[in-house]
């Protein structure tokens, strides 16, 4: 990473001397803007910069005055931008004045965040000249990264909503068909859960629902993905599984719930078990629902044969194998 370093007194004069920066008054004017401003020349030297830019980059001025731009933006989303500002804006061919763009700012130390540059052209006799506005998006980032994850996840017990399931079950079923991978789905049903509804209000099913969701979310591995399916009803993708090791993780999962009571907020405790489903992909499965069904028709067994169990999908007929 390049330091930054005082430009020499020379440098900076000649910076001031070009004809846009050599208003008494730019400065002032600058300094007005909420965003952070750099004047910068065609070789892409900062010529002047305001406060709210050493704010941004952290920087004092005599530092950023004299320096590269592309110096203060991480150099895999710079690479090109100074290219991009003299093809585009100073030579006037195919660009817009105030064309913005989003790159990655840099502070001392190394520390990235997201910026939005708008550029613009200055005119002036001699070598053209560009000005930079630049603003931090890391909160406007967050926000949209929430508002994302917000829409993908049931907002109870915060795993994966059905449609975001269903979105990315297009992706594993294309990649275990395509390779010949094998891919497991295990569908959860929490027994008797219209009981603790009955029983101890909605607001105990809810929690139940919540500490359900939290132990299974633990267990399972960062490439898996759990969701909500519906009502206390959850499904487990798990890529590069077989049907033993579907039925493995049913099994820890139908441990992990139910080993340790629930705790409700009266002080109750209570214990709650689920009833497990697992079916592997098949060759010729198109898509979740044909994996699903087979899911629910053994954890409709499992519920048949006592609750608290891991029952397996019937093995496919003799025209179709699971997935090697």
């Amino acid at each position: 990473m390049t330091t930054m370093q005082p430009a020499s007194i020379d440098r900076i004069a000649d910076l001031r001397n070009m004809p846009a920066v050599a208003d008494t008054g730019l400065g002032a004017v600058l300094d007005s803007f909420r965003d952070a401003v750099l004047l910068v020349d065609h070789q892409g030297i900062v010529a002047c910069a305001n406060r709210s830019a050493e704010q941004l980059f952290q920087i004092p001025a005599v530092c950023l005055i004299g320096t590269d731009c592309l110096n203060l933006m991480a150099d895999r989303q710079s690479r090109g931008f100074l290219d991009y500002l003299r093809g585009m804006l100073l030579s006037g061919e195919g660009g817009r004045p105030g064309a913005t763009v989003e790159l990655v700012g840099r502070r001392p130390g190394g520390t990235l965040f997201p910026i939005e540059v708008t550029s613009g052209r200055v005119e002036q006799p001699g070598d053209p000249a560009f000005t930079l506005v630049i603003r931090d998006i890391g909160q406007q980032k967050a926000r949209e990264k929430e508002l994302r994850e917000g829409a993908n996840r049931d907002r109870l017990t915060r795993v994966a909503t059905r449609a975001h399931v269903e979105q990315l079950a297009e992706t594993e079923l294309f990649r275990a068909s395509r390779y010949d991978r094998p891919f497991s789905v295990l569908l959860l049903d929490i027994d008797h859960f219209k009981r603790v509804n009955d029983t101890y209000g909605h607001a105990a099913g809810d929690f139940v629902l919540q500490e359900v969701a939290g132990r299974c979310r633990l267990l399972v591995r960062a490439s898996d993905l759990i969701g909500r399916w519906g009502g206390e009803e959850f499904l487990v993708m798990t890529p590069e599984t077989a049907l033993e090791g579907g039925q493995a993780l049913g099994e820890r999962l139908r441990k992990v719930v139910g080993e340790t009571p629930v705790v409700l907020e009266s002080g109750e405790s209570l214990r709650v078990t689920i009833s497990v489903g697992v079916a592997p992909y098949l060759a010729g499965d198109d898509d979740l629902a044909a994996i699903v069904g087979r899911a629910d028709a053994a954890l409709y067994r499992a519920k048949a044969k006592g609750r608290d169990r891991v029952e397996l999908a019937d093995p496919p007929p003799k025209s179709l194998k699971p997935a090697a």
